[in-house]
């Protein structure tokens, strides 16, 4: 059966991110993806988030530590709260 679901445009989650954001938490716009950061975190750790591949995902600056996706959830709304869930779990000191 084939589906008609689509992922969300970077710019709908960039508004997403925004209106979802802990306290905190910066979310600005990248080259092809979108930065989240907190001050209490150094260059190196700040997260990317994009398209991984066909779906959402993020990772730190060296994509090694911090990384994760939302593959298969096209719902904007599903996507930043699993987005935010997956970050606490890494840094649950910061929210």
């Amino acid at each position: 059966m084939e589906t008609d679901l689509k992922y969300p445009t970077l710019n709908e989650m960039h508004l997403k991110l925004e209106e979802t954001a802990p306290k905190g938490w910066k979310i600005s716009e990248g080259f092809h993806f979108i930065i989240v950061e907190h001050p209490s975190l150094t260059e190196e750790q700040f997260i990317a988030f994009g398209n991984a591949n066909g779906c959402f995902g993020f990772n730190d600056l060296n994509a090694d530590t911090v990384c994760g996706d939302m593959e298969d959830i096209f719902n904007p709304e599903e996507i930043v709260k699993s987005f935010w869930f997956q970050v606490k779990e890494f840094y649950p000191e910061l929210f």
